[in-house]
C-alpha cells in the first residue's frame, strides 16, 4: 500500500450535515419570562399572546390544556412538558368546568412575587403547580421549522428519554431564579434555548412529522435536495441542477417535493436564503450588497425584490427593526 493511500485512509471523514442544527440556529429566541403558578380548584386562564411561544412543565398534580376554541382538552400531569411553538391561543385550567380568566386580568389580579411565583385564585388545596414561561421569538416565521411543528407539543414525563433532560434542566432553572446572581438573565435566556431545542428534538424522535421539510426527510432523494439547499444555499441552483444532483428528473423532483414539503423547491430555497439574510441584517452592520452576495444573489436590487416578496418589507426597513415590530406576511416566491 502506498503512503498516499495510507494517508487517504487515515483522513477522518466529515460528519454528515446536521439539517436540524442548521434550521435551529436561524431561530432567534429573545427575552424569556419564567414563572411558577399554583392552580387551586376551580380556576383557569385563557392566553393569547402574539410573538410568544409559551411552555409549561407540571411539577406537581394535574391540570388541563385546550388549544383553540374547538380543540380537545388534554390532561397534563406531573413530569409532563408542553410547548406551543406557534403561540396558539389556549386555556389552562384546573378542571374542564373551571371558570376562566383572560390572561391580562389573571396577572393583574394575581401578580408574580420577586421570585416569579404566582398564587392563583381559590383557597383550596393545590391541584397543580406549573413552571412555565414565554419564549419571545422574532417575527421571522418563514423559518421552515415553524411550518413543520404542530400547534402543541406534549412530552410525557413517564418517557425516560424526556425525564432524563427535563428534570435536571428545570432544577437548574429554579436554582438560577432563586439565586438572584449577576448574569442570571443571560443564563436563563440560554436555558430557554436548551428547553426549546430539546423539546423539538424529542418531538422529532417520538413522532412522524406531518408537514413541512421534516416530512420531506422521509424520502432519501428529497431529503438530499433539502440538505443541498441548506448546506450550499448560496450556490446558483436551478431546478435542473438540483434534480441532477439527487438523481431525479426535473418533473419528478418538482412534483414529489411539492407533495411532501408543501411548496416548490425553488420557493423553498428562496425562503431559506431570505431567512438567513434577515438574521444577517439584524446581527451585522454589513452592506446590503454583501448580504445579498452571502445568500446567493449577485444583484442587490434582485435581492431586495425577493426579500420584500417573502417578508413584506424592504431589507432596510427590516434592519431598522420596523419589520420585526410589524410582523411579516410569510409570502413566498413561486417556484
Amino acid at each position: 500500500m502506498s503512503i498516499r493511500s495510507e494517508n487517504a485512509q487515515a483522513r477522518p471523514t466529515a460528519p454528515p450535515f446536521d439539517l436540524l442544527s442548521d434550521v435551529m440556529e436561524q431561530v432567534r429566541l429573545e427575552a424569556t419570562v419564567y414563572f411558577t403558578v399554583d392552580l387551586r380548584a376551580p380556576c383557569g386562564v385563557a392566553i393569547a399572546r402574539a410573538g410568544r411561544a409559551p411552555f409549561y412543565a407540571v411539577t406537581e398534580g394535574r391540570c388541563e390544556i385546550q388549544v383553540g376554541k374547538r380543540g380537545a382538552a388534554r390532561a397534563v400531569e406531573a413530569g409532563d412538558f408542553v410547548l406551543l411553538p406557534r403561540g396558539a391561543p389556549h386555556v389552562i385550567r384546573s378542571a374542564r368546568d373551571a371558570p376562566v380568566l383572560p390572561f391580562e386580568r389573571f396577572v393583574e389580579a394575581y401578580p408574580m412575587d420577586g421570585h416569579g411565583h404566582i398564587r392563583g385564585p381559590g383557597k383550596g388545596p393545590i391541584v397543580a403547580r406549573v413552571t412555565g414561561g414565554f419564549f419571545s421569538y422574532d417575527a421571522l416565521k418563514i423559518n421552515p421549522l415553524f411550518g413543520a411543528l404542530p400547534p402543541l407539543i406534549h412530552l410525557r414525563g413517564s418517557d425516560p428519554a424526556v425525564a432524563r433532560w427535563l428534570e435536571p434542566t428545570l432544577r437548574f432553572i429554579h436554582a438560577e431564579i432563586d439565586s438572584a446572581m449577576l448574569g442570571g438573565r443571560t443564563v436563563l435566556r440560554r436555558m430557554a434555548d436548551v428547553l426549546f431545542i430539546q423539546a423539538v428534538r424529542a418531538y422529532i424522535a417520538q413522532a412522524a412529522p406531518r408537514g413541512g421539510w421534516m416530512r420531506g426527510l422521509a424520502d432519501p432523494r428529497i431529503a438530499r435536495a433539502i440538505a443541498l439547499m441548506h448546506e450550499r444555499f448560496a450556490e446558483p441552483w436551478t431546478l435542473d441542477a438540483l434534480a441532477r444532483a439527487v438523481g431525479m428528473s426535473r418533473t419528478a423532483l418538482a412534483v414529489r417535493f411539492k407533495e411532501l414539503v408543501g411548496e416548490a423547491p425553488m420557493s423553498y430555497l428562496t425562503q431559506w436564503r431570505i431567512t438567513r439574510a434577515a438574521n444577517l441584517l439584524r446581527a451585522e452592520r454589513t452592506s446590503l450588497d454583501r448580504v445579498a452576495e452571502a445568500v446567493g444573489y449577485n444583484s442587490q436590487p434582485v435581492f431586495s425584490k425577493a426579500f420584500r416578496r417573502v417578508t413584506g418589507h424592504t431589507p432596510a426597513r427590516w434592519r431598522r427593526g420596523e419589520g420585526i415590530a410589524a410582523g411579516i406576511t410569510g409570502r413566498s416566491e413561486s417556484g
